[in-house]
């Protein structure tokens, strides 16, 4: 059953049970109503009479005329002195109460009976209520057909507004129904302000699956470059080792082969155990440090330094970042030119300069990547790539860039600690 129908069922029900307590105590009302204004026009009648005097059977007749039933006539002692009764019988304890000086009103056996002594004489009728009595019934058709009448343009005003109220409902899940998994943008803005909140909900979960979705894509792509590069670079040791191992098994005692061999497989031995910090990092979360001077942790490692900063690391970790920047720049960057600590916001970047001729244009962007090489040396290209990984579990992040004056810079940033030690 749609939201549309159950709605309208609803807004049915509640017509059926309003309209019908209603139209019951309007009949209810009317029939005493009617009742009452014919008890007055029959006592007034009768007072204008009386009040003329001598009660005459003429009026008496025309009092019965107007009124329908039947009448009778009262002396000056209360007595009924003419009726007109025939078959019907007076209520009992009329005259009683016509002798005491009384008027009498009684409703029985749906008659009304009423009547008012006089000085001069008095007058009393009964007329019956068939008339009043079957005003409820002839009310109620005509509520209930007034009402039918009512509840279906209620209905149908109902119906009308409802589906012109939720159309941005449909609208919303039409817009609902074209999103995939290739196409994620922002629902637009609903018409009804009490969708808004869900809609802004959904729009931002669908950032976040859309954030989600690119991250999980990166991550498979940069996943292929790792394990495409892993293998590239494992092939090329292994196939060298594997010659100098013929070579050995040919001529054993080979100093060259001996050798050749003990350095592949040192590069092998280096390139596991990158891989392996690489993977332990990745699936490590965030480090915390404790208070560090950059200055006197890098002097003590015997390197010369410009500036000082005080950062929040782990010192086994930042090590590995130092151990990583000096080997980058040594190995492949002509030597170290210059270690600076520079103060930021809220942190300090470590400034490694080499002497070589800087990244290549190609290269620049994806510095930090695995296996990415700027020369054709015998490096394994995971260096800058154990930097960027260290930096990350330690809330920082990382720069390169080549230098105008020539070479190339690489940093990280690290957050300040809040405590400055003395």
């Amino acid at each position: 059953m749609t939201l549309r129908l159950r709605l309208l069922l609803w807004l049915l029900l509640a017509l059926v049970l309003l309209l019908f307590p209603l139209g019951a105590l309007t009949v209810q009302q009317a029939q005493r109503t009617v009742q009452e204004a014919l008890e007055r026009a029959v006592l007034a009648r009768l007072g204008f009479l009386v009040s003329q005097g001598i009660v005459r059977v003429q009026d008496l007749a025309q009092v019965v005329q107007e009124f329908g039933g039947v009448g009778f006539i009262l002396g000056p002692e209360g007595r009924i002195t003419f009726t007109d009764l025939g078959d019907y019988r007076l209520p009992e304890g009329l005259e009683q109460t016509l002798r005491a000086g009384r008027g009498f009103r009684q409703v029985r056996d749906n008659w009304l009976w009423v009547a008012l002594p006089g000085e001069e004489g008095g007058l009393g009728l009964g007329t019956p209520l068939e008339e009043v009595a079957a005003l409820p019934q002839r009310l109620l058709q005509l509520y209930l057909g007034l009402g039918g009448v009512l509840a279906l343009l209620a209905f149908s005003v109902g119906a009308w507004g409802l589906t012109r109220s939720l159309r941005p409902l449909e609208t919303l899940s039409r817009e609902l129904a074209r999103r995939n998994a290739e196409n994620l943008e922002p629902l637009p803005p609903p018409g009804l302000p009490e969708v808004r909140p869900a809609v802004e909900a959904m729009n931002a979960l669908m950032g976040e699956l859309e954030a989600a979705l690119h991250r999980s894509r990166v991550q498979e792509q940069a996943a292929r470059r790792f394990a495409y590069g892993a293998s590239h670079e494992l092939r090329n040791p292994l196939a060298a080792l594997k010659g100098y191992l013929e070579v050995l098994q040919r001529r054993p005692g080979e100093p060259r082969a001996t050798e050749g061999a003990l350095r592949e497989a040192a590069r092998m031995e280096s390139l596991l155990q990158g891989l392996l910090t690489l993977a332990r990092l990745e699936g490590q979360g965030r480090v915390r440090g404790q208070p560090l001077s950059l200055n006197a942790f890098l002097q003590q490692r015997g390197l010369r330094v410009e500036g000082d900063g005080w950062v929040e690391a782990d010192p086994d970790l930042l090590a590995l970042i130092v151990e990583n920047l000096v080997q980058n720049a040594t190995k492949h960057g002509g030597g170290v030119e210059k270690v600076e600590i520079e103060p930021a916001q809220e942190g300090v970047w470590l400034w490694v300069d080499d002497r070589g001729s800087g990244f290549q244009p190609e290269v620049l962007p994806r510095a930090f990547e695995a296996f990415v090489k700027n020369d054709q040396s015998d490096g394994v290209g995971l260096g800058l790539a154990l930097v960027a990984a260290v930096a990350q579990v330690m809330g920082g992040k990382t720069h390169a860039e080549n230098r105008p004056e020539g070479g190339a810079r690489v940093g990280v940033w690290l957050a300040a600690t809040k405590i400055r030690q003395p």
